[in-house]
């Protein structure tokens, strides 16, 4: 009779503890196969049905910012990497490109679609996750704030001025700037391939339901790189400019961007931002962030407009922000494979944003600029020809993917060339 009773409890113990960790064991399987071949593409448009909660990043009905349709022919045939040239329908459809829009800036408040495309069940409406394009889009909420006195110096104020938790972390005492810089001077990995760097095991944190900001604060120093001095490439960057920004404008990190961009720049669509928890709902700024791919393009107008919100032509962030964010200002930071201060060193860097080197000098930086997210995610924005490039992709091989002799990604350097060949062919349209 004992026995039978104390297996009874045990059973009902058993049942009890399944149901509590169910939503997070569900969370856990959903992340684990994310990246799944036959599943990869729906996954990347559907992120809100993986398991993380999330909120909505409203356009409160404003005005949306029109793309009049074009007739400008078809898109190259082919582009030059490496001295070699590769068919580019071919290369778009090998890598998994889900959308793909090019749009031709004619004014602050008019542009054309030159060329849309979508494949492997995305349509126009399809929500793509950005990846570590929100980077970009980090940055830029970041300007809005320190254009309007929020966060008054990025050179002299540092991150635990505004984060106090921080104190003892790695991020201690590091200037804004640095962090905007992906120069923090942060001990973290950034390695995909690896199932025990730093993001894979910020991404387990996540998928059991665990606190990011305490993630973030059990981070430490790279001894070997002071902050300011080299260019590391590291999502939790990306999060403290997040922790730093809800901290200093006292509400929360979506609420200000739906504020503040989102409803101004001409969207036509509300986004989706993925948050850690149902406790503590902090967004996941490093990534998490989905919107459709024509959204993606204008928020490349906006960037192309010196700030201008392509809407209706009003001031959305500053025109100083938008050249600051989009210029390396230190050795660190420039373009140029020699360059040995920066883990990608062939584009240069400026706030969270790519910049492209020059075509005849890859040691200088040009007036392109991109953001860029894993598995093929890009906006390319051409100063020079006026055109922004948007395309999502899902390529499950990505993370094999690596340029010789580099740290970079094969995929995103051939995808550079790519869209900069894109971006030169309709040039004259």
């Amino acid at each position: 009779m004992f026995c039978g009773v104390l297996c009874g409890l045990f059973v009902l113990l058993l049942a009890a503890g399944a149901a509590y960790f169910r939503p997070q064991l569900q969370r856990l399987y959903a992340v684990a196969t994310l990246f799944r071949k036959n599943r990869i593409a729906s996954n990347f448009r559907s992120m809100h049905t993986v398991g993380f909660p999330c909120k909505t990043v409203s356009t409160r009905g404003s005005k949306v910012a029109p793309l009049e349709p074009a007739s400008a022919g078809d898109l190259p045939s082919s582009f030059v990497f490496n001295g070699t040239s590769m068919n580019l329908s071919s290369w778009l459809e090998e890598h998994w490109t889900t959308g793909l829009v090019v749009i031709k800036v004619d004014g602050a408040t008019k542009a054309r679609l030159l060329h849309e495309q979508y494949a492997h069940g995305n349509t126009a409406h399809s929500k793509c996750v950005s990846w570590s394009m929100c980077k970009s889009i980090m940055s830029t909420a970041f300007g809005i704030a320190v254009d309007r006195g929020i966060i008054p110096n990025i050179d002299k104020a540092t991150v635990t001025d505004y984060v106090p938790e921080l104190r003892g972390s790695g991020y201690e005492g590091v200037s804004l700037k640095d962090v905007l810089q992906m120069s923090s001077g942060v001990a973290f990995s950034e390695d995909y391939a690896d199932p025990f760097s730093d993001i894979k095991m910020m991404c387990y944190t996540l998928a059991l339901g665990g606190s990011l900001d305490a993630f973030i604060a059990r981070l430490k120093k790279d001894k070997q790189h002071p902050p300011g001095t080299f260019n590391h490439y590291i999502s939790s960057d990306t999060q403290v400019l997040a922790m730093v920004l809800s901290r200093a404008a006292k509400v929360p990190l979506a609420e200000f961007v739906e504020k503040y961009l989102w409803s101004r720049v001409g969207f036509e669509a509300s986004a989706t931002w993925c948050m850690d928890n149902e406790r503590d709902r902090t967004e996941l700024a490093f990534g998490i962030l989905s919107a459709t791919t024509r959204d993606y393009a204008r928020l490349g107008w906006l960037m192309l407009n010196g700030g201008l919100s392509p809407a209706t032509g009003e001031r959305v962030v500053s025109d100083a922000w938008v050249r600051a964010a989009t210029t390396p200002d230190a050795p660190h930071l420039m373009p140029g494979n020699d360059v040995t201060l920066s883990d990608h060193p062939f584009l240069g860097y400026g706030y969270q944003w790519w910049v492209a080197p020059k075509k005849d000098d890859p040691s200088t930086p040009s007036g392109d600029f991109l953001a860029l997210g894993v598995y093929g995610q890009t906006i390319y924005v051409s100063r020079e020809h006026n055109i922004v490039v948007a395309k999502n992709a899902a390529y499950p091989f990505y993370t094999k993917k690596t340029a010789p002799g580099t740290k970079d990604n094969l995929v995103q350097l051939q995808g550079f060339h790519a869209l900069r060949a894109i971006a030169e062919h309709y040039a004259h349209s």
